[in-house]
C-alpha cells in the first residue's frame, strides 16, 4: 500500500509563477524606478528629435498609419500652399509658381517666407500671418520621429482602451499595427531613420532598459532596492553586453538583405524581370528563415535585456538564452507576455488617469479666479488622449497678451513635466514585467529561483556564493 501524503498547505506563490508577472507592474511606481524609467524616455526621445532637426520633414503629412501618399494629395497641398502665399506674403516674397496655375508650390518654401514675414510684421498683419501659418500645418510633412511617436501613441492608446473595455478585436489591431504595421510603414517612408534609430534607439534601450531591469530583479528576488545611480554604475561596467542586446536578431535580416536588393536591381531591367522572379524563391526562403527568428525574437527581446542585466552575459548569449526559453515554453512565454500586457495597459490607465484628472481638477480650481484671464484655458487633458490638449487661444501681440502666452507656456510645461512622469512610469512597468516574464520562464525552464542573479565580479552566469553557502 502506497504511503499516505498529507498536504498542510499549498504556496501559491511558488506553485502560480504567472501572478507575479500581473503584480511586479506596481513596483514600477517607486519613485526612483519613474525617474530612471523617465530619463531613459527622454534620452530615446533625444536621439529621435535630432535626427528630425537634421534631416527635416520625410514621412507624409498624413503619418504612418495612413495609407500611401498619392498625386492627388500632393496637388491639394499645393494648391493650398499656393493660396495661402498670394494672401499672406508680398509678391516679392512669393515662391516659384505662386502667382500662377502651372507647377507645384512647396509648402515648406512657403512657410519659410512666413515665418521670416512673421517678424517683420505687427498687429492684425501678424494675426493674419500666423493664421496662414497654422493652415499650412495638415499639409506639412512630419519628421520620421514625430510620425513615429505619434503613431506608437496613438496605438498605445487603442491598445489599452480596447483592454479596459474588453475590446479584444480593436486591442489585437492595435497590437498588431504596433508590432508590424508601424515597423513596415516606416521602413517604407524613411528607411534611413529606421536603421538609425534601430542602432541609436536600441543602444540606448539596451543600456538603460538593464539599469531598471536590475533594480526590478533586485527588488523581486532579494527584495534589496538599489538607488537609479547604482543601477547605472552597474551596467556601465560592461556597457556593450547591454547596449547590444537589441541588435544581435536584427543581423539575421542582413541574409536577406542583400538577396532582395540583387533581385529588386533585376527586376529594373526587361528581359532580367523574369529571373529576379524565378530567383524569388530563394528570397522568400531567406525571408521564411528570417521571420521564424525574428518573431520569437518579438517576444524574447525585452526578456534579453532582462537576462543581460540578471546572468552578466553578452548580447549575444542573453539573445539565444531567451530564444531558447522561448522555444521550449511556446504556451508560457505566450502566458507570461498575455499577463505582461494586461499589467502594462492596467498600468497605462490608471497612471494616465490620475495625470488628467489631476490637470483638469487644477485648471477646473484655478478657473473659478481666473476670469477670462489666461489660467481660464490651461486645462483641456484628455484621458488616453495625452497629445491631444486644447489650442491655447491667441491673446494678441500687445505686452499684456505676450505676458498672458507666456504663462500659459508655463502652465503646459509643467503639465508637461507631469505627462512625462506619467509616460515614464508606463515605460518602467514594460521593463519591470518584462524582467518579471524573464524570471518566470528560467524559473519554468531551468528551475532557477528568482533571487539566483549575477553578481559582479563572478564569472557571468554564474551566481555569487552567498555567505552561508560553502566555497
Amino acid at each position: 500500500m502506497p504511503d499516505r501524503v498529507v498536504v498542510d498547505r499549498i504556496d501559491f506563490r511558488e506553485a502560480l509563477v504567472f501572478p507575479r508577472v500581473f503584480a511586479s507592474a506596481v513596483g514600477a511606481l517607486q519613485p526612483p524606478r519613474i525617474l530612471l524609467a523617465t530619463f531613459a524616455l527622454l534620452c530615446l526621445i533625444v536621439v529621435g528629435r535630432a535626427y528630425d532637426v537634421v534631416r527635416g520633414p520625410s514621412v507624409q503629412p498624413a503619418g504612418l498609419l495612413a495609407t500611401s501618399r498619392t498625386s492627388v494629395d500632393s496637388a491639394v497641398a499645393s494648391d493650398v500652399a499656393r493660396r495661402v502665399a498670394r494672401e499672406a506674403l508680398p509678391m516679392d516674397r512669393r515662391p516659384a509658381g505662386a502667382d500662377g496655375f502651372g507647377g507645384r508650390v512647396n509648402v515648406e518654401e512657403v512657410r519659410s517666407a512666413l515665418l521670416a514675414r512673421r517678424g517683420e510684421v505687427s498687429g492684425t498683419e501678424l494675426e493674419a500671418v500666423q493664421r496662414a501659418i497654422e493652415r499650412l500645418e495638415p499639409f506639412r510633412g512630419k519628421g520620421a520621429f514625430d510620425a513615429l511617436s505619434t503613431a506608437i501613441g496613438s496605438r498605445f492608446d487603442a491598445l489599452v482602451a480596447g483592454v479596459m473595455t474588453l475590446d479584444m478585436r480593436a486591442a489585437a489591431a492595435a497590437l498588431g499595427d504596433l508590432l508590424l504595421t508601424i515597423p513596415v510603414a516606416m521602413w517604407r517612408e524613411d528607411w534611413i531613420f529606421a536603421i538609425f534609430y534601430l542602432i541609436a534607439g536600441g543602444m540606448t534601450l539596451g543600456l538603460l532598459g538593464a539599469a531598471i531591469a536590475r533594480m526590478v530583479a533586485l527588488d523581486l528576488g532579494k527584495n534589496q532596492r538599489i538607488s537609479p545611480v547604482q543601477a547605472l554604475a552597474f551596467v556601465w561596467q560592461r556597457p556593450s553586453n547591454h547596449a547590444l542586446v537589441p541588435l544581435w536578431p536584427v543581423i539575421t535580416l542582413l541574409v536577406l538583405l542583400p538577396v532582395a536588393l540583387v533581385l529588386g536591381l533585376l527586376g529594373r531591367v526587361p528581359g532580367l524581370d523574369v529571373l529576379a522572379g524565378a530567383a524569388y524563391g530563394l528570397a522568400l526562403f531567406f525571408g521564411t528563415l528570417a521571420t521564424v527568428v525574428m518573431l520569437p525574437w518579438l517576444l524574447a527581446m525585452p526578456m534579453a535585456i532582462a537576462a543581460s542585466a540578471c546572468e552578466g552575459c553578452d548580447g549575444l548569449e542573453a539573445a539565444q538564452r531567451c530564444g531558447a526559453m522561448v522555444y521550449r515554453r511556446p504556451l508560457h512565454a505566450l502566458l507570461y507576455v498575455v499577463c505582461a500586457l494586461l499589467a502594462i495597459c492596467f498600468t497605462a490607465f490608471v497612471v494616465d488617469l490620475v495625470c488628467t484628472i489631476a490637470i483638469e481638477i487644477t485648471a477646473s480650481f484655478m478657473g473659478l479666479s481666473a476670469g477670462t484671464g489666461a489660467m481660464a484655458s490651461v486645462g483641456g487633458a484628455r484621458l488616453l488622449a495625452p497629445d491631444a490638449m486644447e489650442p491655447v487661444p491667441a491673446f494678441g501681440v500687445n505686452f499684456t497678451g505676450s505676458l498672458q502666452s507666456v504663462s500659459v507656456g508655463l502652465v503646459r510645461l509643467w503639465q508637461g513635466i507631469l505627462q512625462s512622469l506619467a509616460a515614464g512610469a508606463v515605460f518602467g512597468a514594460i521593463c519591470t514585467t518584462a524582467t518579471a516574464a524573464y524570471l518566470a520562464m528560467r524559473r519554468t525552464c531551468d528551475e532557477q529561483p528568482f533571487d539566483d542573479l549575477w553578481e559582479p565580479g563572478a564569472p557571468a552566469g554564474v551566481r555569487a556564493a552567498s555567505p552561508d553557502q560553502p566555497k
